[in-house]
């Protein structure tokens, strides 16, 4: 491992950002250890006969930590009576807390080796430190469990009114050489905040692996979403409307896009995409995208026929979301949300490689993910825009019968 305190490497630069909850849990969990060992005696155990009373552990404290993630508050075990002791893995005046910062994600994504997270407590504490195996099982075991416990939640509570599905193709096992699936579902719930929801795995995005994933979901007390909001992965796709019966559907117009360009010339899709832009993003309503349209068929029927079949397919569902709020469109039309979440998932575990267990590799996902959920606020819901949510819901089958009509009449 290279030398963090000289110079932060490719791999401690991506994973700095990393793990907040981590942080917290390996420091506290560090720390305490150290404190048995200094003490001679676990947690709740008592003196033993002629043994040197060396202290006695005085509570927690809440701490903070300033990083370039971030501050990082933890609860510190303190001890009492106690001058002899001494934290390698805490200091008042934290000189260079970018090494502790990567040292910390390291820990984490390198949790599963001893000596790998020896060599990262190293960058901190010096060449002295000494960690057993059982602590860093213990400190592992916590970040693990975390995830575990989260993707199994009840997911009743939360009044969702757009998800997000998507999936990352992930290098995982070591010593293998095939991708696994790992499907993501985030939400935008009503009240404007976002949630990641769910992460699992699976070998294909197929109507079974599909499946799977959203009846879990499901079975968690999911409610039906206002709008699901997907590519046009026919295994999703059929998920979805088997599993949400009440949701509308709009389909990513960036992966609609592409499909379509796809039937183009290289040299015309400049030309193309400017014409589809103006039905996806440039009108500025239903009707005038149905204008468009039927502009967009006029002119390359003949030329691009597959270009034009492409459009048609499944275009209901693209138009989907002119139904909805006009300061929600640009939220809700693509999956780009996700699209910016895989780009940065798929940057760390690059640098990381395959990892070590699928475990590991999904709690790193998880830790990751939530980051990126955790930062930003989509919109404030007003009154105007609940009683258009209230009517979409109530009013579905009828809303979706003339937007089909009222397509059908504008195109033909």
């Amino acid at each position: 491992m290279e030398n963090i305190s000289n110079s932060l490497d490719l791999k401690s630069m991506t994973l700095m950002s990393l793990l907040q909850f981590g942080s917290k849990t390996l420091l506290k969990e560090a720390i305490a250890q150290e404190i048995s060992e200094h003490l001679g005696r676990k947690h709740y155990e008592h003196l033993k006969p002629g043994q040197e009373f060396k202290g006695e552990r005085n509570g927690y404290q809440k701490t903070t930590l300033d990083t370039p993630v971030g501050p990082i508050e933890f609860e510190r075990p303190k001890v009492a009576y106690a001058p002899g002791f001494k934290s390698k893995f805490y200091k008042n005046h934290m000189r260079r807390p970018e090494e502790f910062s990567a040292s910390i994600a390291d820990m984490y994504v390198n949790g599963v080796s001893t000596r790998k997270v020896k060599d990262s407590l190293k960058a901190v504490a010096g060449s002295k430190v000494k960690l057993s195996k059982s602590t860093v099982s213990r400190i592992t075991k916590k970040l693990r469990d975390e995830f575990e416990s989260w993707k199994t939640r009840n997911l009743a509570n939360f009044d969702v009114a757009y998800l997000f599905f998507d999936a990352i193709r992930v290098g995982m096992r070591m010593g293998g050489t095939t991708k696994d699936s790992v499907f993501l579902a985030y939400a935008v719930l009503k009240n404007g905040s976002c949630e990641l929801l769910s992460i699992d795995l699976g070998q294909s995005e197929s109507d079974k692996g599909w499946g799977k994933f959203i009846s879990d979901i499901k079975m968690r007390g999911l409610g039906d979403p206002l709008l699901v909001i997907s590519d046009g992965n026919q295994g999703l796709i059929n998920s979805l409307d088997s599993h949400f019966p009440t949701s509308y559907r709009q389909r990513c117009l960036k992966h609609k896009s592409e499909n379509i360009l796809d039937a183009v010339p290289k040299e015309n899709q400049d030309y193309l995409y400017k014409k589809l832009a103006k039905i996806f993003y440039g009108a500025t309503s239903l009707e005038q995208a149905k204008l468009f349209i039927k502009e967009f068929k006029k002119e390359f029927t003949n030329k691009y026929p597959t270009a034009v079949e492409r459009l048609e397919r499944d275009l209901e569902q693209c138009l989907t979301f002119y139904l909805f709020p006009a300061n929600h469109w640009k939220r809700i039309r693509t999956s780009n949300k996700l699209e910016r979440l895989n780009r940065e998932l798929r940057r760390r575990l690059d640098v990381i490689g395959r990892h070590p267990d699928e475990l590991g590799c999904l709690a790193l996902i998880h830790q990751v993910a939530k980051k990126y959920s955790n930062l930003r606020l989509e919109f404030n819901a007003g009154e105007l825009v609940i009683k258009l949510w209230q009517r979409l819901k109530d009013d579905k089958i009828s809303m979706l019968q003339q937007l089909e009509l009222d397509f059908y009449q504008a195109t033909a």
